[in-house]
């Protein structure tokens, strides 16, 4: 991975958002093609994307980089991630990149194989088994990064406050900026002293202690997914390894069982003297062959039947935030796009309340 050997300061840091990751086809048909099911597929939309932060933190090339709900603004740079296919032996993401302008720096598919050696360098909490998926999204990242100068930098940090006061406060500030064919133009900029703007300025600095609570929430999460994800994914391979295995061996055998069967029939057919007993040899012994072909077959199944058991132990479970704010503490329930939909509202009510504190309840009815 590329590290910044100068990493910017102040004014130069952009943010980076990265949003839990679409689940992708969850059809059961599909899931079970990769050894997977439901409850791992949204495991890993909850996980990859801390991975993914904690990467692009170690590049420093970056600002704050934050796990993200839907709709989540005031943000410079956002990540989406769709996982196309993951087991434990390929894993497929389709990541777009798009900053609060509306460019997008990467629209591509990563792709990556392994195979059980490389289950031995993983590092807990540092280095994934695909580590080289994460690696190369944070690569791309950091020479889109390195292509801009500090103009276009400030004007993208402005752009993102526009946004997000719009977002806020749309009959404020919702025509200083317009959508032209996908991509925001600022069209017009606020007073530096104005109270109003200061105010929104204040309330964003406030929007990003939902976004440290949130990531606090996750955190260990993803420390307690760590071992049992990496071992599921190193077992899934083996799993698969074992069937595709299981697979050939059950068709040579089967295969051979019905030569040696075939060929005692024509002996038959033929008549050939003394046969009887290599006929009788090649039917039983075939028909055992064949027999085994199948019992392998079982044997596959039941690694299925184990994988299964295994995945279904995964599960994720809503928490609930609480986050001090303005002297109240403000609870959050609901998975996270309802609870950034909640802390949406409460912003709001912040911002129409600012000659009311502390009288204002702030908590989401």
């Amino acid at each position: 991975m590329q590290l910044s050997m100068t990493p910017y300061q102040g004014d130069e840091l952009l943010s980076v958002g990265i949003q839990v990751f679409n689940p992708g086809d969850t059809d059961q048909d599909a899931l079970e093609e990769q050894h997977s099911n439901i409850q791992i597929r949204n495991t890993e939309t909850q996980f990859m994307p801390f991975h993914l932060k904690n990467t692009l933190e170690q590049s420093g090339f970056w600002g704050e980089v934050r796990v993200v709900p839907r709709d989540a603004k005031g943000l410079d740079v956002m990540v989406y991630g769709k996982v196309i296919e993951s087991d434990g032996e390929d894993l497929a993401l389709d990541v777009q990149v798009v900053d609060s302008q509306g460019l997008t720096w990467i629209d591509r598919i990563y792709r990556d194989q392994l195979d059980k050696a490389d289950y031995e360098q993983v590092i807990i909490g540092k280095q994934g088994p695909f580590q080289n998926i994460y690696n190369a999204i944070a690569n791309d990242m950091a020479t889109q990064r390195r292509r801009m100068d500090t103009i276009t930098v400030k004007q993208l940090r402005r752009t993102t406050q526009l946004v997000f006061a719009a977002d806020l406060v749309p009959g404020a500030y919702g025509e200083y900026v317009q959508d032209v064919g996908g991509q925001v133009m600022v069209v017009r900029l606020p007073a530096e002293d104005d109270p109003l703007w200061q105010r929104v300025n204040q309330i964003s600095v406030r929007n990003e202690m939902f976004f440290d609570a949130l990531n606090h929430t996750y955190e260990p999460f993803y420390q307690k997914m760590w071992k049992p994800y990496v071992e599921w994914r190193r077992y899934n391979l083996v799993e698969q390894l074992s069937i595709r295995q299981s697979r050939k061996d059950s068709i040579k055998k089967a295969t051979a069982g019905i030569l040696m069967i075939a060929a005692a029939i024509l002996l038959e057919m033929n008549d050939v003297e003394d046969s009887s007993i290599i006929r009788d040899v090649l039917v039983i012994g075939g028909t055992q062959v064949i027999i085994n072909g199948v019992n392998i077959s079982k044997t596959a199944e039941i690694h299925r039947e184990t994988l299964k058991e295994l995945a279904d132990s995964f599960s994720t479970e809503a928490q609930t935030i609480r986050i001090e704010l303005e002297g109240q503490t403000v609870a959050l329930t609901g998975s996270v796009d309802e609870q950034m939909a909640q802390w949406q509202n409460i912003l709001r009510k912040l911002y129409e309340s600012e000659n009311e504190f502390p009288d204002v309840d702030l908590t989401d009815e």
